[in-house]
């Protein structure tokens, strides 16, 4: 029997709801996948394992449209390939439509008042420490390392490539990681206040009633 139609054989045990057979062929696919998207990530070690997860997911959803017509690793390659260029469309048009991590001024500005210097004045110590509270609060519930890049990029001055150091990623991962950060953040405070722009610069003072 040739591996097609073995191949054709594991997946009808596998649609059959065969425990023993999914493991194995999880086990043996699993790392086969992880390397064959790793080197499509650009070295990302987190999107490859992501890819090969939604692949595992897409193969066993469209299992019943296996003919043999390929063996079945080379079946599951195929769907991980497709995956992989839906992530980078997804990640081209999401960078189109945001402006440039160093283009946004009002980001910086409130993420850069963690580390600017307190004003003598009580009103002026009070909104700091209100807005600090609130900044914190924020960048404590992003996902991920949200908050570790945008307080490594902002408040300590990081380059790029030092956070793709601090990530163990490549430079584009963290730069990809840094616009879904500032989108993160930006979102969750325009929740918080109504649009993240009515924050005041930390350079400011608040104004009066």
């Amino acid at each position: 029997m040739n591996i097609v139609h073995t191949d054709r054989a594991i997946a009808k045990k596998l649609l059959s709801g065969d425990e023993a057979v999914f493991r194995e062929i999880f086990d043996s696919y699993f790392p086969r996948l992880y390397r064959f998207a790793l080197v499509r990530v650009d070295g990302n070690a987190a999107e490859a394992q992501e890819m090969v997860q939604q692949t595992f997911c897409k193969a066993f959803e469209r299992l019943e449209t296996y003919r043999g017509e390929a063996s079945l690793y080379g079946w599951m390659c195929q769907i991980c390939r497709n995956t992989i260029t839906d992530m980078g469309r997804r990640k081209q048009r999401e960078l189109k439509r945001m402006p440039l991590l160093e283009d946004d001024k009002t980001i910086q500005g409130i993420l850069e008042s963690l580390a600017a210097p307190v004003s003598d004045e009580p009103d002026h110590y009070a909104w700091r420490a209100d807005l600090t509270r609130l900044i914190q609060a924020t960048l404590d519930n992003l996902p991920a390392h949200y908050g570790d890049v945008l307080e490594w990029k902002y408040v300590d001055g990081l380059t790029v490539k030092e956070i793709a150091e601090q990530l163990g990623v490549g430079a584009k991962a963290a730069e990809s990681m840094l616009t879904r950060a500032r989108a993160a953040f930006r979102e969750a405070i325009a929740t918080i206040t109504g649009s993240a722009d009515i924050l005041p610069r930390p350079t400011e003072s608040p104004v009066k009633g």
